[in-house]
């Protein structure tokens, strides 16, 4: 138990350092050089995770992840997460959702969405990563999806109330 203790708190410390307070100097203690994201695995994986933590948090210079909810089990972290931003810089193309949609000049709206983020952690180093990402919820509360009219940031989450008729 205390193992999985200490690599919850290891994926806390670099959510809150590294992505939360934009502190790059905290990935070589935290994440290992041989780091996988999303399957993919690039000679440098410090680099590349400076890379997309400098990518993301120029384009939103006050991006924050808030912890909703953290499982554990063995070298596993899970944690369900609201990501809020504003997009005061350029998102460049190739990171996150530019990869599909290309550069994504700042729209200066701000997003609220939900993602569910999955760490691996060995020898007390992150590992390995991957997400499940409201991408499309980001980008029409950014205004990025034409023909759309954007989400307010909080109507997407209104509880449903049980037994309440839904609309057909």
């Amino acid at each position: 138990m205390a193992l999985e203790q200490d690599n919850g708190a290891i994926v806390r410390r670099f959510t809150e350092r590294v992505w939360n307070d934009g502190d790059l100097s905290a990935i070589e203690d935290l994440v290992d050089d041989q780091f996988t994201n999303f399957g993919v695995r690039q000679p440098g994986g410090h680099a590349a995770v400076r890379h997309i933590v400098t990518a993301w948090r120029t384009a939103f210079p006050d991006l924050r992840f808030e912890i909703q909810e953290e499982i554990v089990h063995d070298d596993k972290v899970v944690h369900r997460v609201i990501l809020r931003g504003t997009h005061l810089g350029e998102f460049p193309p190739g990171v996150g959702p530019a990869r599909i949609m290309g550069a994504m000049p700042p729209t200066g709206r701000s997003f609220e969405a939900d993602q569910i983020h999955i760490h691996r952690v060995a020898g007390g180093k992150i590992v390995e990563h991957a997400a499940t990402r409201n991408d499309l919820l980001m980008l029409n509360q950014l205004g990025l999806v034409s023909g759309t009219e954007p989400v307010t940031e909080t109507s997407w989450r209104k509880p449903v109330t049980p037994g309440a008729a839904r609309p057909r």
